[in-house]
């Protein structure tokens, strides 16, 4: 398909409403500059009308009807576009990514989630050193490592490499090993005190055994040797490619702090952004009074404030508890974990913070108009974060600002309807919802089958009146929004595989709004995007297949053949583009 670049890159948006041009005024230059026609746009306007055609003027939508309608648009100086009858979808909007930290293990050895014992672990690592370019990395980062079921001594790392600092990272980002060089390298021993947040494993001498669960990593992190601005610049602009390629044009980073904000605002200066992008500051040493903690998310916020309409930070990040999976269970629960043996534990997880400080956290961030964007896995987690939200209402009264809950893998059916009634947005990760290893091996055994009904529990939600919208979390996984929609819809990893609780499926609509219009309402950006109205930015995606009379189990193979941020065509299907992202 012949593409046609759209004008218009950085303008003003245009006022809301939009009036009727004659024929007469599209003379005097009132035209469109591009109308789209014979397509089916879905405009995801209120009505959700489908609609053919769409005219562009600059950045902005300025009508969308039928091709006859469309007509009034066109002067002597518009062009004009033939969709023959693709689908149209406005830009898609991943709410809950990492693109800065996650694009730079872009090139590292990934073992791509795979389980694998310690046997097998070794043989893949030993197969990444024997990859190493020359002259070697002064540190070894292996990434895409499936924790579940894996425990390793400090020994066994030692014995992968003794040499260098050697980090096995796990795919969900919740677990990481470190050899003792690492551990060195980093000033981790038997006197490091567990941080806030975080686990350092020990042995019954109390020496670290290089397993750091949640926090406990980032010093590990912090120490790595750093690879230069330019080099992590590249690194991100490679991530974006790959997105706009799968029709993402806006995304809520979940975890910002001003390292990646700096990466950001150097692609923003070069006019190689390309992206809506929305910062979540993420909350460090979260043990300090809340007031200490919201002051620094204020001047964050001021400090990033760069462009209302693409690059800003004015949302923060709380982490409620961990994973839920053996052998890390850090998330929180109501009830304990089982054993092995399907017997009750004495473990419920670890609190990261107490109740009443957390009131505190988020009722001062929502009276400072932040949006809270809390991370809870366990159905403890997910109360209390339900809990502090209606602390906030109570001090503050009804306020707009779209607080959220990611990830939701469990969640007590008493707290289904509190999601309509407090306002708060379910930020789901449905990629997830399927009988992966994850679940039959790691999770459903260590809570039983009555807690197993209620696993990533999205039509619950729905028909409690919640808010849905949708996020891929990547790197710990595929940033594709066909395929979480796929899984959203199916609960199944493939076609002819067992489905993980069918009832708990939702309509491609649901998904499709998930991504678009609720979305941006998420992110305060509904009258900017997320629908393709007369005043909204021309922010759109051209798809090769009518996604809405597929078959479910083919969504994952949609593919996009144009995507366009502010009218103008940032990516094209064949044309050369940069580094594709998986």
């Amino acid at each position: 398909m012949k593409s046609v670049v759209l004008q218009g890159w950085f303008l003003c948006a245009a006022s809301l409403a939009a009036p009727a041009v004659s024929h007469a005024d599209t003379a005097r230059g009132d035209a469109a500059d591009v109308v789209l026609l014979h397509g089916r746009i879905h405009t995801q306007d209120p009505q959700r009308r489908v609609v053919e055609a769409l005219a562009i003027r600059g950045d902005t939508v300025v009508a969308a009807g039928s091709d006859a309608e469309m007509q009034r648009w066109v002067g002597p100086k518009t062009r004009t576009r033939d969709l023959h009858g693709h689908v149209v979808l406005p830009g898609l909007i991943d709410a809950h990514v990492h693109p800065a930290e996650s694009a730079q293990d872009l090139g590292k050895c990934s073992l791509q989630d795979r389980m694998l014992d310690p046997a097998g672990l070794r043989s893949e690592v030993k197969r990444c050193l024997a990859r190493e370019s020359t002259p070697r990395s002064p540190w070894v980062e292996v990434v895409g490592v499936n924790v579940s079921q894996l425990t390793l001594t400090r020994r066994q790392l030692d014995d992968l490499l003794s040499d260098r600092p050697l980090l096995l990272e796990d795919a969900s980002g919740h677990t990481l090993f470190a050899n003792s060089a690492a551990l060195a390298a980093a000033h981790i021993d038997a006197n490091t005190p567990d941080p806030v947040g975080g686990h350092i494993e020990r042995d019954r001498d109390g020496i670290p055994t290089g397993t750091l669960r949640d926090a406990a990593g980032d010093q590990v992190l912090a120490a790595r040797p750093s690879r230069g601005l330019a080099y992590e610049t590249a690194q991100l602009a490679k991530a974006f490619d790959g997105m706009r390629a799968v029709g993402i044009t806006s995304v809520q980073d979940a975890n910002v702090d001003a390292h990646d904000m700096v990466l950001y605002k150097r692609l923003y200066d070069a006019h190689r952004l390309r992206m809506r992008v929305r910062g979540t500051f993420g909350l460090k040493d979260t043990d300090r009074p809340a007031a200490v903690l919201i002051g620094e998310a204020i001047e964050f916020r001021r400090r990033w404030a760069v462009d209302p309409q693409q690059l800003r930070a004015d949302a923060v990040k709380i982490f409620a508890d961990g994973v839920i999976e053996n052998p890390s269970r850090t998330a929180a629960l109501l009830q304990p974990y089982l054993d092995e043996s399907g017997r009750p534990t004495d473990e419920r997880g670890p609190t990261y913070y107490s109740q009443p400080h957390l009131n505190e956290v988020v009722a001062a961030a929502d009276a400072a108009d932040l949006t809270v964007h809390i991370h809870a896995i366990g159905d403890r987690a997910v109360r209390s974060a339900l809990d502090a939200f209606a602390y906030a209402r109570q001090q503050n009264g009804v306020r707009d600002n779209r607080h959220q809950i990611a990830h939701l893998e469990l969640i007590d059916p008493q707290d289904f309807p509190r999601f309509h009634e407090l306002g708060v947005i379910a930020n789901f990760q449905l990629l997830w919802a399927e009988n992966d290893p994850y679940i039959v091996s790691a999770t459903t055994p260590y809570l039983g089958p009555e807690r197993s009904r209620h696993l990533y529990p999205a039509r619950s939600l729905l028909d409690a009146g919640a808010l849905i919208v949708g996020g891929s979390d990547w790197g710990v996984s595929s940033y594709n929004p066909f395929e979480a929609m796929e899984h959203a819809i199916t609960r199944a990893e493939a076609r002819g595989q067992q489905p993980l609780l069918p009832e708990q499926s939702v309509p491609l609509q649901v998904m499709v709004d998930a991504y678009t219009i609720n979305a941006a309402f998420a992110l305060k950006q509904e009258r900017l995007t997320g629908s393709l109205e007369a005043g909204k930015r021309a922010d759109l995606i051209v798809l090769d297949r009518d996604v809405f009379v597929l078959d479910p189990f083919e969504l994952h193979e949609t593919r996009v053949l144009e995507t366009y941020l502010d009218g103008h065509a940032v990516y094209t299907a064949g044309a050369p583009q940069a580094t594709r992202v998986r």
